[in-house]
């Protein structure tokens, strides 16, 4: 009987163990997940204290209908010139596409680099090397003073602000829109941007704007072209597209009266009457054709530069051709000329005393 009891003992710990343990195992990770979830809010919180604390430091430099712009120091000429500059930017961008919200984005100056460094801290990688960026959690924006941004500050602000414009109008916004967007209508393609475009177009035309969707690049080296072709999409869907690009944009005006957003592939799919993926193929064979664009515009650059370089040696083969040139006879001096008749009108008008003397047609 012992040994049957402890046979029966060694049997109930064999097989309630695996019980108990998973038993353990699940109150442990619940434990886990709870310990995870309140590190996590007390990180947020912590974050948000910390925001609240350092915001607290900010006082108001300028007002616009459009936005609120706030700063550490006090406002200077400067400040309140470019805060105009913007109202007038926000204002064209409004009656561009007709759309007027109603509320007013805050703009925060931020002079520290360590400061710009903590507030961008937990975001994505590309935001900690941006100069500025919109937090749609705090619906704000935050900029680098103007002494630590070599690039035109204004459009930078512009560029931001077109992120805080969409997020009122739109739900779940694809980010390449969101960048085209941003991109195209704060004016910052320009002309060499659109040559790096081209020529990126030519080299590799498979597009990646519709397949990652929400994320940026992997690739640091893939920002600029994700961009160019962000914008590059966005001037796609107006100028290829006109009516249903207006259409597009009524139907967002008009969820925006009712103040509501709407969802970007709906309006997109009753604006445009195709998909996301058929628009991408597409655009990626436009953007295909425009690379071939890069070549003629390569090659004219081409021939201008050998023209620059034979000019100089066509004009000096010019002048020494001059030179070798025999020199034209000295002509001689009139004052030491007697013997030259002298000619008056009167000569040449006389008319002719007899009809012997009138002239004959020689022909």
């Amino acid at each position: 009987m012992p040994a049957l009891t402890l046979k029966c003992f060694h049997g109930s710990r064999l097989t309630e163990g695996p019980k108990t343990m998973a038993v353990a195992k699940s109150r442990l990770s619940k434990l886990r997940l709870w310990a995870d979830a309140l590190s996590k809010r007390g990180l947020c919180l912590l974050l948000l204290c910390a925001t609240f604390s350092w915001l607290m430091g900010y006082q108001l430099l300028h007002e616009s209908p459009y936005h609120e712009l706030y700063g550490e120091k006090s406002a200077t000429a400067a400040d309140l010139d470019l805060s105009r500059a913007l109202s007038q930017k926000i204002a064209d961008l409004q009656i561009t596409l007709s759309i007027y919200p109603k509320a007013r984005v805050k703009i925060y100056i931020v002079h520290g680099e360590q400061e710009y460094h903590k507030l961008s801290l937990g975001k994505a990688e590309i935001v900690e090397f941006s100069d500025a960026f919109y937090s749609g959690a705090d619906r704000a924006i935050y900029i680098r003073s103007q002494d630590q941004i070599l690039e035109n500050y204004l459009k930078i602000l512009v560029h931001e602000y077109i992120h805080w414009y969409l997020e009122e109008l739109f739900i779940s916004a694809p980010l390449w829109f969101h960048e085209g967007m941003a991109t195209y209508f704060s004016g910052q393609m320009g002309y060499e941007r659109y040559l790096m475009y081209l020529r990126e177009s030519l080299i590799n035309p498979k597009s990646d704007l519709f397949r990652i969707g929400y994320f940026y690049p992997e690739n640091k080296a893939d920002w600029p072209r994700f961009y160019l072709g962000s914008a590059m999409a966005v001037r796609y869907m107006q100028d290829k597209h006109q009516e249903q690009w207006g259409r597009f944009w009524n139907i967002v005006a008009a969820y925006h009266h009712q103040e509501q957003k709407v969802r970007f592939s709906e309006a997109f799919a009753n604006a445009y009457h195709t998909s996301l993926w058929d628009f991408h193929q597409d655009f990626e064979r436009y953007s295909k054709r425009q690379g071939y664009l890069y070549l003629i515009v390569a090659i004219n650059s081409l021939i201008f530069a050998f023209l620059a370089i034979l000019m100089p040696f066509a004009a000096r083969k010019r002048r020494r051709r001059m030179r070798n040139m025999p020199d034209l006879p000295d002509l001689p001096d009139i004052s030491t000329l007697s013997n030259i008749p002298e000619f008056t009108n009167a000569s040449a008008t006389q008319e002719p005393d007899s009809e012997d003397e009138k002239p004959t047609d020689t022909l």
